[in-house]
């Protein structure tokens, strides 16, 4: 297996430091560590960061109120070019306190406990329906684009009341936006025609509310002005599907060259919950989406870092730091502790989206386990291209037969 990116040797000076095989972390990773250093190293998109490694300081990092994630900051860090207008548009992941609070508010109704469990049969609905296509006519098949995006986009789609027909431009302009190996004025045109979509998407929310996520938020906020609706509603497609398609994907590549585990998810289903939590834990597929910026000077690790630098608290570090999981570098879905995984963040940005993505990932591993117990690659493992550099780690394609 082979990763494809920005940084393609595990021996580049620069960050993002490249990964050698989908399941290995770049070794930089682990010197920093054992070294206790955090240092300050160029970046490959421009500028410099700090890079923060250890299980505690990464917390610390996602949490401290020192550490800003205001993208308008000139030293604001990332893995690829960030047009000014991706640099200003209002997400709410790119606010902090009070703005962020008061925005976070608004969506997290929708991500209860009690409203994702109110979601399963939905979601078991779209899984077994996508997952009947994809099997009719046998295999092989991309796991990649026959299954795991479409079922990802189906649901983040159905419960925002966007158009079916509508949701493969917006991929195609969500993976605009975020494909490293675009240009910023490619990622301009994205996000320009995302924005036009949207803005007469939510103005016939406003006009016509219906039974959907969009709309329950717009009654329980009238005051929210048409451009902020418009900027949480592309974030909340743009979340709700891009990296659980890629771990849908890249757990599946787990699974399958650890077989005994799949076949659990078959004779055992109620495994599910630590296989999902072993698998954010060891693929790390949203390590790049953390930047920060200090707001004031502070100290990690011993490192001074002034006000305005850039910082990189690194979750896949983090969720190989053996201070806190035993073997990290296997994968262990009955380690005891393998729930205090950072994949989704830690502390104020913490994705509200977490349990609905755990539902998806716990549905679709034992319906395929279920349904193709047979499942394996349509290809040698070392054929199998991951896409690294980006905001998200994905495979380019997963050739699967049955």
């Amino acid at each position: 297996m082979t990763t494809d990116g920005v940084n393609g040797s595990v021996d580049s000076p620069t960050f993002p430091f490249g990964r050698r095989c989908p399941f290995d972390l770049p070794e930089e990773y682990a010197k920093l560590r054992e070294e206790q250093v955090v240092p300050q190293l160029p970046m490959a998109a421009g500028g410099r960061a700090w890079i923060v490694t250890r299980y505690e300081e990464v917390r610390f990092a996602l949490s401290d109120l020192g550490l800003s994630s205001d993208r308008r900051n000139a030293n604001y860090p990332s893995p690829i070019a960030i047009p000014a207008a991706m640099r200003t548009n209002g997400s709410m992941l790119s606010m902090d306190p009070p703005e962020h609070t008061a925005f976070r508010k608004l969506v997290k109704a929708e991500f209860t406990l009690q409203r994702v469990h109110g979601m399963q049969q939905q979601v078991q609905r779209l899984v077994d329906e996508h997952l009947d296509r994809f099997v009719e006519g046998g295999g092989p098949k991309d796991l990649v684009s026959r299954f795991a995006m479409p079922l990802t986009l189906a649901v983040i789609g159905e419960l925002l009341a966007v158009p079916e027909p509508d949701l493969g431009r917006l991929y195609d302009a969500t993976r605009g936006m975020f494909d490293y190996a675009r240009t910023p004025e490619e990622r301009k045109e994205a996000i320009d025609f995302l924005d036009t979509y949207f803005e007469e998407f939510v103005a016939a929310k406003y006009e016509a509310p219906g039974d959907d996520m969009v709309s329950r938020i717009i009654a329980r906020n009238p005051d929210l002005t048409l451009t902020e609706m418009v900027h949480l509603t592309r974030l909340l497609l743009n979340g709700g599907h891009d990296s659980t398609a890629s771990m849908i994907s890249l757990g599946v590549l787990t699974l399958l060259q650890h077989p005994q585990h799949f076949a659990a998810l078959r004779d055992a289903p109620e495994s599910a919950e630590a296989v999902v939590e072993e698998l954010l834990r060891y693929v790390n597929v949203t390590d790049l989406a953390t930047a920060r910026v200090a707001a004031t000077d502070l100290v990690i690790g011993g490192s001074r870092i002034a006000a305005g630098d850039g910082v990189y608290p690194s979750t896949a570090a983090a969720n190989r730091d053996p201070e806190v999981f035993e073997a990290p570098e296997e994968f262990r879905p009955e380690r005891p502790r393998n729930h205090k995984h950072l994949a989704f963040g830690f502390g104020r940005h913490l994705c509200l989206g977490a349990d609905l993505a755990r539902l998806e990932l716990r549905l679709v591993y034992t319906a395929l386990a279920r349904r193709l117990p047979a499942l394996r690659l349509a290809v040698p493992p070392e054929e199998v291209q991951v896409l690294d550099g980006g905001f998200v780690y994905r495979p380019a394609a997963l050739p699967v037969t049955w």
